[in-house]
């Protein structure tokens, strides 16, 4: 009978009990949890917070996913992702959520904001105040007819595209880009004394680099004030309920927002996003719990 060297059986052993070690090592990792989000200055600061504070916390592995809001929720839908914290109602977001909210759960508000048309400060109220007034000759010929948007498709474009037709802003177009091209043009215009007209939103460090102000909107096309939601994928929270959970708790004050949005601007979003975290920890750790976080930042 022909038997194996004592050294080589040894290191059989060995190679094999590091392979059973290892499988156990990957069977007891969690699955990350899909964050799907659109790379707008104000959800890449509370991603990326929501990130930090469930990879500490929880040491569960997260695994975000860039990609349109219109894809984004499609995607979240038929269960390829796990949740998006930027869903905005009750108006700009309300076709997307409407069509799938049959498959998604609402877990809870992140913060406040508002959408709609706004110009420079410089440019008179006067001249214009409201949105019906972008008809008269001289306004519709001093911004070239053109709104600046960001990408194509998203909600507020389709709100945009609304308020076209229901103020007859006849010769009118938008004119679509990403939101750091919108803003360009937009900084541009303004060093040339140009009239500009965009698609804003707030909170947004555009209205702490640039004097803005939004139009008046009779027809309430826009809508009011908007909450930015945390959307799930339907089934979520039995199965992640601490997950769950701390969205359900996970506020963010909105001039905390602003001023990290603006930091992020001179350093990046990941260090303001660390050294925040780090200041308010035990607020973070708070939101894990049973009862509602304070939204008090820490001094």
């Amino acid at each position: 009978m022909m038997t194996l060297p004592s050294k080589t059986l040894i290191g059989w052993f060995a190679g094999l009990a590091l392979a059973c070690s290892s499988l156990i090592v990957q069977a007891e990792e969690p699955a990350p949890i899909r964050i799907g989000w659109v790379n707008w200055s104000d959800t890449e600061i509370a991603v990326k917070l929501a990130n930090t504070a469930l990879q500490d916390h929880l040491k569960q592995p997260v695994k975000l996913v860039l990609a349109d809001i219109g894809i984004q929720f499609q995607a979240l839908a038929n269960g390829n992702i796990d949740l998006i914290p930027m869903v905005w109602l009750p108006s700009t977001h309300k076709s997307f959520y409407d069509k799938y909210k049959d498959r998604l759960e609402d877990l809870g508000v992140l913060y406040e904001g508002r959408i709609g048309m706004a110009v420079p400060t410089s440019i008179p109220t006067s001249e214009i105040a409201s949105v019906e007034d972008l008809n008269k000759p001289e306004v519709r010929e001093k911004l070239g007819g053109k709104i600046l948007t960001s990408e194509v498709g998203n909600g507020q474009y389709k709100l945009t595209e609304k308020a076209i037709k229901e103020y007859k802003l006849d010769g009118y177009k938008m004119v679509a880009s990403s939101e750091s091209g919108m803003l360009s043009e937009l900084d541009r215009n303004i060093k040339r004394d140009k009239w500009s007209l965009v698609n804003a939103w707030s909170p947004h460090w555009m209205f702490a680099k640039w004097p803005l102000r939004y139009l008046d909107d009779p027809k309430q096309i826009f809508g009011g004030a908007e909450q930015i939601h945390a959307v799930a994928r339907k089934g979520f929270s039995a199965e992640h309920p601490d997950v769950a959970r701390f969205f359900a708790n996970f506020k963010i004050p909105k001039a905390d927002l602003e001023k990290l949005m603006a930091d992020a601007r001179d350093s990046t979003a990941d260090k303001v996003v660390a050294e925040y975290y780090a200041t308010n920890k035990p607020r973070f750790e708070a939101m894990f719990g049973s009862q509602t976080a304070s939204a008090t930042p820490a001094q």
